[in-house]
């Protein structure tokens, strides 16, 4: 619509009346300091939402521009409004203003995403290197205030915090980085300051870097280990949770995406090679590397699955679950036995009670021949999970054994103080000693962190200390007792060796039996109910720290009400019949132990609730100790079971949601134990010296006695170096666009395993940006699209109305000059002097004579412009805007020209087609008499007539005299023209 409004102005000024209307003196305040936009200022905001180039160059080269740094009533300056509507040329035309401000211009560009917007912000003179990282705030005057941005915000963390990986290179190339915050409990000057001045701007800014650092885009480009910088940032996140628990979501959030981006890069991975090359991965440099890694075959013997072990350890439930990794655990784990997951269930059964059967003879020929492929066949991961699990089994046997009673002995173990152990509670004792054993070698293998961080590692614990402590006790027992070694068991006295042994030993034939229930871990319908009983667990200690609390101050106040109504003295009285009835006050609340038994049973009813009576007539008493039991009754099993109950529903569903996850992060621990070399053979057989453990002592004997008496010959130069902090994901060599680098000198082995896993690493990185594209292009148009292309429309529109008002400038100059040349030519032919203008009757006489003089002049005027061209043409020059205006006009109108009316030029249009027409039709019927008679002679004045000479262009000066009679109109310019 030419000359109207635009959909967009249109919406801003129904905003602005709605605001008007709704807020007084809303038209006052134009701006966000306070002062009135002027009327150009206005013109030049409004063209700069429009997209209205033209408009913004004319307001930016009249005489007196416009402030180019106005803000309307959202304090957004022109190119803020610019870089919202990702207008390039506007942009390019604002940043040429030698008095721009950038303003949070490049911040909204960022936030856009519009590359080229960025790179023509930031090559702007008044943006330095500094200012994209921690010298944005400090760029800022203190008085200007930011309504979308805190000013914490740099610019590089804003491109970390919308993945802009373009945008986020491009800053990095410049320079720019991220300061990562100090420790929560750091006492250094700068934080305590920042702590003193605003400490929730100093937790904010905490937590603006730290949303930067866990982005997948600053993890893809700048750390070398991206997996591992996210498993210890998420780790480093989960703790900030529980020190800083005001933030507890936020921290929390930021933990959960760096586990997804772990995940996400895992599944890049497309072949085994790289599936191992990241589990594999040891966590330092300067460590040496796998040979599993690198060879063309690689054995799941060699894989030590560092990467693997340490997402165990930081609890990276996703990364762990993981198809990728799951398969390739599951493949390392039936090594040996490929048909295993193919046979039916019965099968299964049948092979595993023969090698259970086979136990002791393969036990025996590996201790013998342990490089050979039955030995490697043992040494596999499920053979050692079944031969583990049998001789676990065959120790319950043994305690269920110990525990029956047998004809002859009942009353020799009865009465018998320290008695000798039997055979069973020897084999006992010898299965105990290799179970001891290998605890022992786990505890060396994997140190004492790794070892006390497994539950079941302290389950084993107390099952082997308890008996330990049995077997010290009953040798004590066997030992020191000589006298009344046979004694009635009642006689026996409380702290008898044997007596506190025979409970030890009851207690942990406990542990023995509920540490099976670790083996279930394996079986996936039985593994999760496993893990929801360790939760519940945990909720049990809660609800029993708080129920013993409860107890505590119940049972102090009926102790204290009590305790004086002995429950030894008896009261008698007669009855009417004579006969004596004597009672005796409850001895439940009488010492403090008595009463917290009694409150405890009272849970499950076996107290009485005549406990509170008295024999005394104390109603009062009574009524003060009914009230308490009743109210703890009302508090435990109404308040206190119940929330029990709920706590521990709430702990299943959890671990129902994610049932699957969780139950393959529990079998992957699990699996990882029989993973490493080492314990091969269950207990007992463990304790039997072989000779490959021979072997290895004389070896390690001769390694120590050379270390001691031999100084190592290897140079200084190549002691490994300590690790350095993270510079990317390749530190040296060139960079490519990405920032990575391409090429890295190889020194060793080592060095070629670095460069090889640095190129898989590049790989999965570079996979993961292209998805992260594909995801952004595949997204659904949302309102900001529409806006965009609101605007395009828009900016297109008054791009071809600014094309349509040259065009008709062009030809409304061209008809001039043709009018002009047309008076010129007419003045100049006609006899009277130019200096006068005849008047239209003398004028018709004059171009009556013309024709004829020169009766077949083939005159044509143009026809005059349409109605609507001529309204855009007078239009276009009458219309002067706010800002100046066309320069085509005002040369035009500097031109002198003699003033020629309209009426003027139009009554001579006329009579010069009106003498064409009758010139031809005359012609014509002169050529239609000579076709019709043969004899006829021709005219002379159309056979005979002078040749036409060549069209001249008169010069606009005053002609001599009239012409002559012969055809001088043939030389005008008129007639040349038309």
């Amino acid at each position: 619509m030419v000359g109207g409004k635009t959909a967009s102005s249109t919406l801003h000024s129904r905003r602005v009346s709605c605001l008007a209307s709704c807020w007084p003196g809303f038209g006052a305040l134009r701006t966000q300091s306070g002062r009135s936009l002027e009327a150009t200022e206005k013109t030049f905001l409004e063209a700069a939402e429009r997209g209205d180039k033209h408009t913004i160059e004319r307001c930016l080269l009249a005489p007196r521009s416009v402030n180019v740094n106005c803000t309307d009533l959202l304090g957004r300056s022109a190119l803020q409004i610019a870089v919202d509507n990702e207008n390039v040329e506007l942009v390019e035309i604002l940043l040429q203003q030698p008095d721009i401000k950038i303003g949070d211009a490049l911040l909204h560009a960022i936030t856009e995403g519009v590359l080229r917007i960025v790179e023509l912000l930031i090559d702007h003179p008044s943006i330095s290197a500094s200012m994209l990282a921690s010298g944005w705030s400090r760029s800022r005057p203190s008085t200007e205030e930011s309504s979308d941005f805190s000013p914490d915000i740099s610019p590089v963390i804003l491109a970390a915090h919308c993945n802009q990986f373009e945008i986020l290179q491009l800053f990095l190339a410049r320079g720019a980085y991220i300061d990562k915050p100090h420790p929560l409990n750091c006492f250094c000057r700068q934080c305590e300051e920042s702590k003193q001045s605003d400490s929730l701007r100093y937790s904010l800014k905490r937590i603006h870097t730290y949303k930067a650092l866990a982005s997948p885009a600053w993890l893809s480009l700048t750390s070398h280990d991206p997996i591992l910088s996210a498993f210890k940032l998420s780790w480093e996140l989960e703790r900030l949770a529980e020190l800083e628990n005001e933030f507890k979501d936020i921290y929390m959030e930021l933990s959960s995406q760096c586990k997804r981006y772990s995940c996400e890069l895992l599944d890049q991975c497309r072949s085994s090679e790289e599936v191992i090359a990241v589990l594999n991965r040891r966590c330092s440099s300067s460590s040496p590397p796998e040979p599993a890694l690198y060879d063309e075959a690689p054995h799941s013997e060699r894989l030590s699955l560092d990467r693997l072990k340490l997402a165990l350890k930081y609890d990276q439930k996703q990364f762990v679950a993981h198809p990728h990794c799951q398969q390739l655990l599951t493949s390392i784990w039936y090594e040996g036995f490929p048909i295993w997951r193919r046979r039916s269930g019965f099968s299964k059964v049948l092979l595993c009670l023969a090698i259970i059967t086979a136990m002791p003879l393969l036990a025996a020929t590996y201790l013998l021949f342990p490089r050979t492929r039955l030995g490697k066949l043992i040494r596999s991961p499920f053979m050692k999970f079944i031969y583990h699990s049998a001789s676990f089994g065959c120790f319950l046997i043994l305690l269920v054994l110990a525990s029956t009673r047998t004809e002859g002995s009942e009353m020799y173990r009865q009465n018998t103080r320290g008695p000798a152990p039997s055979m069973i509670e020897w084999l006992i004792l010898f299965w105990v000693s290799g179970m001891v054993w290998s605890e022992c070698k786990q505890l060396w293998e994997e140190g004492l962190k790794a070892y006390v961080r497994q539950w079941w590692n302290w389950l084993d614990f107390i099952m082997l200390s308890l008996y330990l402590c049995t077997f010290s006790l009953r040798a004590v027992a066997y030992l020191q007792i000589n006298i009344n070694k046979e004694l009635p068991r009642s006689q026996w006295p409380n702290n008898d060796p044997t007596l506190i042994a025979e409970g030890v030993f009851a207690v942990a034939n406990v542990f023995s039996f509920a540490r099976i229930i670790y083996l279930f871990q394996t079986n996936p319908h039985l593994g999760p109910l496993q893990i929801s009983l360790g939760c519940m667990i945990i909720d049990i200690a809660k609800f029993l720290f708080i129920f013993f609390l409860v107890l505590t101050s119940f049972a102090c106040g009926l102790n204290q009400l009590y305790w004086y109504y002995d429950s030894n003295t008896e009261h008698c009285k007669q009855r009417p019949n004579g006969q004596m009835e004597c009672q005796s006050n409850s001895d439940a609340f009488t010492t403090l132990d008595v009463t917290f038994a009694t409150l405890f049973w009272s849970l499950f009813g076996i107290s009485s609730p005549k406990s509170t009576e008295l024999v005394d007539a104390h109603p009062f008493v009574e009524f003060v100790g009914q009230g308490l039991f009743m109210a703890y009754h009302v508090l435990s099993i109404i308040v206190l079971i119940n929330m029990l109950i709920a706590m521990m529903s709430n702990s299943f569903q959890v671990i129902e949601d994610h049932a699957d996850q969780e139950w393959k992060f529990a079998r992957s621990k699990l699996w990882m134990s029989y993973f490493d070399e080492g314990c091969t053979l269950p207990p007992p057989f463990n304790v039997i010296i072989s000779p490959k453990s021979v072997f290895y002592f004389f070896k390690g004997i001769k390694g120590l006695l050379v270390q001691l008496y031999s100084r190592p010959k290897v140079p200084h130069a190549n002691m490994p170096r300590p690790a350095t902090a993270e510079k990317g994901l390749l530190a040296d060599g060139d960079t490519n666009s990405t920032g990575r680098q391409t090429s890295v000198e190889s020194s060793g082995p080592p060095m070629q395993h670095q460069t090889q896993y640095n190129e898989i690493m590049r790989r999965l990185v570079n996979r993961y940006i292209h998805k992260m594209k594909k995801q952004f292009r595949q997204d659904g148009v949302n309102e900001d699209d529409l806006l965009e292309i609101k605007q395009d429309i828009s900016s297109l529109r008054y791009e071809l109305r600014e094309d349509r008002k040259r065009e008709s400038a062009r030809t409304s100059a061209h008809l001039d000059t043709i009018k002009k040349e047309i008076v010129r030519s007419v003045r100049s032919s006609l006899p009277t002097p130019p200096q006068t203008l005849p008047p239209p009757q003398q004028r018709s006489f004059d171009l009556g004579m013309l024709r004829a003089h020169h009766p077949v002049v083939d005159l044509q005027v143009p026809p005059p412009p349409p109605p609507l061209l001529q309204h855009s043409l007078h239009g276009s020059m009458a219309s002067t805007g706010l800002c100046g205006s066309s320069s085509s006009t005002a040369a035009m109108r500097s031109e002198s020209v003699p003033p020629v009316g309209a009426e003027t030029l139009e009554s001579l249009k006329r009579e010069i087609v009106a003498s064409v027409r009758a010139e031809l039709r005359d012609a014509l019927r002169e050529l239609a008499m000579q076709a019709s008679v043969p004899s006829a002679m021709a005219s002379p004045a159309l056979s005979h007539g002078p040749p036409l000479p060549p069209p001249l262009i008169r010069p606009p000066v005053p002609p001599p005299a009239p012409p002559p009679p012969p055809c001088d109109l043939y030389k005008t310019h008129l007639y040349t023209q038309l």
